[in-house]
């Protein structure tokens, strides 16, 4: 039976993504949103945790099935939401521009979300900052159908991704403009929501010819014999590969709640960094992968470049900024720092609260 902690999740999860789907006037997609929000909620069973007194309620949106996302997963089973003061109810939307659009409308206050969504909301007006910054590379793989032997061969293919303006969309553009090949032109670009999951599907079925992907997906193609085609190394360095962004009416109104967010989420990085079995338990139940192989390969893979400080990465900034340049002119003149608000990680880092938590564990 479902619990009544859980059915308070799944209620707030389906009102949210009704909300997203009803402003695009979209009934079939409402429904989808309301499934797998559903889905998701109902499917996640309690791991062990530290019991605390509800606290304030507070919805967070995480926006792709990657082992980049597990931080909130860890804080939020490891009960460091309502340790700091939080009744935290964790939502899957699909997508960074997904994410960013529930951001932008008000119906989440914080989210996780792939890269240039959040720069180019702002560029366009949007009142949203990034406000931590979990994974500052831009960390993929192209995983290719076994015929693709060299980039020149997906010329009059398609790869998929997430969505348009997503990380994955992002990523996959970027490789092929550096091998001379021409998104949309020489290469189609195909949405397909659902997770990386999904899209390893659609390389199979012959749907489409590639896609790129992240650990433990990685992992999972290469069991079945699939080519990569191009490892991190080539995507390039500094990109916002997995922000946190928050809407800038939140961030004025309810400082002292985006504080303790923060909070919960340093001491989450400590948690996945230092409780290995803890983590890769959570992220096998939130990612539904039951290879010991494929969790312990995307908690390596991660683990590493996860900074013990979030700060927003402004090198990473800089980079998309640079991308969106070549389309908005906007970007050409923009500053990092009008993109980020690094006071909330700042003010915690200062107080020595993070130092703490690692004392004693160099």
């Amino acid at each position: 039976m479902e619990s009544g902690f859980a059915h308070q999740n799944s209620m707030e999860g389906r009102t949210v993504a009704c909300k997203i789907a009803a402003r695009r006037r979209d009934k079939r997609r409402c429904f989808s949103n309301v499934f797998i929000a559903s889905l998701w909620v109902l499917s996640l069973l309690s791991l062990p945790r530290a019991t605390w007194s509800a606290g304030e309620k507070f919805i967070f949106g995480w926006s792709a099935i990657a082992g980049a996302q597990a931080i909130p997963w860890v804080a939020k089973e490891a009960g460091l939401f309502e340790k700091h003061g939080l009744e935290a109810t964790l939502i899957y939307l699909d997508g960074g521009s997904k994410a960013t659009q529930a951001l932008m409308s008000g119906d989440i206050p914080i989210a996780q979300i792939g890269g240039a969504a959040p720069i180019a909301a702002r560029l366009r007006g949007g009142d949203v900052a990034i406000i931590a910054g979990i994974v500052n590379v831009l960390a993929y793989s192209l995983i290719v159908s076994p015929e693709i032997k060299r980039p020149e061969d997906l010329r009059g293919k398609k790869l998929a991704v997430s969505r348009f303006g997503s990380n994955s969309d992002y990523a996959t553009r970027k490789i092929l403009v550096k091998w001379g090949l021409r998104p949309d032109r020489d290469v189609a670009i195909m949405q397909i929501p659902g997770g990386q999951p999904t899209r390893l599907a659609a390389l199979q079925n012959g749907q489409v010819a590639g896609l790129v992907a992240q650990p433990p997906v990685i992992n999972l193609a290469r069991k079945f014999r699939l080519p990569i085609l191009a490892e991190p190394e080539d995507f390039g360095s500094a990109y916002p590969n997995t922000p946190i962004a928050a809407g800038g009416l939140f961030l004025r109104e309810k400082r002292d709640t985006a504080r303790k967010f923060i909070k919960a989420l340093a001491e989450g990085i400590y948690v996945y960094k230092t409780k290995s079995d803890f983590s890769k338990k959570v992220i096998a139940k939130y990612m539904r992968v039951a290879d010991p192989e494929a969790i312990d390969d995307s908690y390596q893979f991660f683990a590493r470049l996860v900074p013990a400080k979030p700060y927003p990465p402004l090198d990473g900034i800089r980079e998309a900024l640079l991308e969106a340049a070549e389309r908005d002119p906007k970007a050409r003149t923009a500053r990092p720092e009008e993109f980020a608000d690094m006071n909330l990680v700042r003010e915690i880092d200062e107080s020595g609260f993070i130092d703490a938590l690692y004392k004693g564990k160099k």
